[in-house]
C-alpha cells in the first residue's frame, strides 16, 4: 500500500494530525511577534487545518506545502473555506524544491514532519537546512514527539531512534544549529490517548469495510502491532511538544 493511502487511512478520522491542542498551538504562538502580512510556511501540512488557523489567527502570508498529491486535495478544499484574515496557498510539491525558491519567511513550521527532506534525518540537521529559509529575527514551530526515556529495540526500530529525541535533546538541537530556544509546550497524556486510539478506531474500521482483501488483513495487522506497542511501552516511553526557535538578528 502506497504511504498516501495508509496516511489517508491512518488520519482519516483526526481533524490534528498530531497530539496536540489548537490552545496548545495559540499559547506557543503567542511568544512570538508576528504580524500581519508576515510570509510563513508550513512544510508536511498534511490537511492544512493547522495551515489555515496560523493564517488566519495571524493574518499570514502562508505556503502551506504537502507532497501527496491526495492529501494536498484535501488542504485545497480546506484553504476554500471562508476565513476572516490572511492568505493560504497550498504548494503541491516536494518541501526542498519550495524551500529552494521561496526566499525567507518570518514564521517556517514544521509539525510531525521531520521525514520531508530526503536524506537528511538527524533533528539538528533539518534545523541547519531550515535556517536559510527563516528571516533574522523570525521563528522555527516545530511539534514532534519526544523520548521520555531510551526505547526499546522494537520501538526504536520501528519510530527510528534517531528521528527523536528527548525533551532535553530537541532544545539542544536547535541550540547547536544557531537558534534560540524561547518555549516548550508538552502535550498532555490525554491528546496522546485520543490521537491513538482514534487511529486504531480509523484502522478497524476500514479493515472492516474493506474485507475480505489482503490490503485489509495488512491493515488490521498494523492496527494491532501499533496497539500492542502503544500499550506495552508507547505511552510511557513517548510524549509530544511544541518547540519554539528565533533565529538570531545578527
Amino acid at each position: 500500500m502506497d504511504p498516501s493511502t495508509l496516511g489517508y487511512i491512518s488520519y482519516r478520522w483526526h481533524r490534528i494530525s498530531n497530539p496536540f491542542s489548537m490552545e496548545q498551538l495559540e499559547r506557543t504562538l503567542a511568544y512570538t511577534d508576528l504580524a500581519a502580512g508576515d510570509r510563513a510556511a508550513d512544510l508536511g501540512c498534511g490537511n492544512a487545518i493547522v495551515s489555515v488557523w496560523m493564517a488566519e489567527r495571524f493574518g499570514l502570508h502562508l505556503s502551506a506545502v504537502e507532497r501527496f498529491a491526495p492529501v494536498a486535495e484535501v488542504a485545497r478544499e480546506t484553504a476554500a473555506k471562508p476565513r476572516s484574515q490572511g492568505v493560504v496557498e497550498i504548494v503541491e510539491g516536494a518541501a526542498q524544491d519550495y524551500l529552494a525558491a521561496a526566499g525567507q519567511h518570518r514564521l517556517v513550521s514544521m509539525i510531525g514532519a521531520i521525514d520531508v527532506l530526503p536524506g537528511v534525518r538527524r533533528p539538528v540537521d533539518v534545523m541547519l537546512a531550515l535556517i536559510p529559509s527563516i528571516a533574522p529575527g523570525g521563528w522555527l514551530l516545530w511539534g514532534d514527539p519526544f523520548w521520555r526515556r531510551p526505547p526499546s529495540a522494537k520501538l526504536a526500530t520501528v519510530f527510528s531512534e534517531e528521528r527523536f529525541d528527548t525533551l532535553a535533546g530537541w532544545v539542544a538541537a536547535g541550540e547547536a544549529a544557531g537558534l534560540v530556544p524561547h518555549h516548550v509546550a508538552v502535550s498532555p497524556d490525554a491528546e496522546w490517548e485520543e490521537f491513538v486510539w482514534r487511529m486504531n478506531a480509523s484502522l478497524e474500521a476500514w479493515a472492516e469495510e474493506h474485507t475480505p482483501s489482503a490490503d485489509a488483513d495488512a491493515i488490521r495487522l498494523r492496527a494491532s502491532m501499533l496497539r500492542t506497542l502503544y500499550l506495552e511501552e508507547g505511552r510511557e516511553s513517548m510524549g509530544f511538544a511544541f518547540y519554539l526557535f528565533r533565529r538570531p538578528i545578527a
